[in-house]
């Protein structure tokens, strides 16, 4: 747990990427659950499924060292939008924990995890959006001191909630629910459908032309709203 009820913060100037910064403090007993990983930028950072993450300074890069739990890839998108909409922004959940505003990316989440200990990467574009699809909060009207949401962040993710909290309230942030899906379930299966729900393991419910399949990772992609 934090010590004395303070997180302990592990702040750098730059790192290949906070996860990998985390990893190696908790493998040399420098850092443990409560603790927090900073940088200013990352040079090799990463997103859900390998895919690059730009990092430039300006942006909110970190990582929480948390107790492992099965809901925690919804509680972690639901610490960070919980911690936006306090700013004033707009935020939605794509299932699992993508933020977005619209159809336009904020910020992305990646965990790696074994049994007790989960380390939840952050990244969320403050100042400027790295890529043509994106959004920033300074886009959105919205300025933001980096490490008073980080820790606003942090005293969500560490909060007692029940499970049925946890779902009640990430459903009522989906902006995943009620669209047509296309999800990339690996293994090459991929399935097109109507997101219907979130069960109560935290899985997508997509009702396609065979029935209802529950996803429980893959790379959701949303149709196109027209009209």
């Amino acid at each position: 747990m934090p010590r004395d009820g303070e997180p302990v913060v592990h702040s750098f100037d730059s790192v290949s990427s906070t996860q990998r910064a985390a990893r190696d403090l908790l493998e040399g007993g420098r850092a443990r659950v409560g603790d927090i990983v900073v940088a200013d930028q990352q040079t090799d950072g990463r997103g859900r499924f390998g895919r690059v993450w730009t990092s430039p300074p300006g942006g909110l890069y970190a990582t929480f060292i948390v107790p492992s739990d099965r809901l925690l890839a919804l509680r972690a998108g639901l610490a960070a939008a919980r911690a936006l909409e306090a700013l004033g922004a707009a935020v939605r959940l794509k299932w699992p924990n993508d933020l977005v505003v619209g159809e336009r990316k904020l910020g992305g989440i990646l965990i790696e995890a074994n049994a007790d200990v989960a380390r939840v990467g952050i990244g969320i574009n403050l100042t400027t959006s790295p890529l043509g699809d994106a959004t920033s909060l300074l886009d959105l009207g919205v300025r933001a001191d980096r490490d008073t949401l980080v820790r606003a962040i942090h005293s969500e993710l560490m909060a007692q909630e029940s499970e049925a909290g946890i779902l009640d309230s990430y459903r009522a942030r989906s902006a995943t629910l009620g669209r047509s899906v296309r999800v990339d379930a690996g293994a090459g299966r991929t399935l097109d459908g109507r997101a219907v729900g979130i069960d109560a393991l935290g899985r997508l419910l997509v009702e396609t032309r065979d029935g209802v399949d529950a996803v429980s990772s893959g790379d959701c992609l949303h149709a196109p709203i027209v009209g």
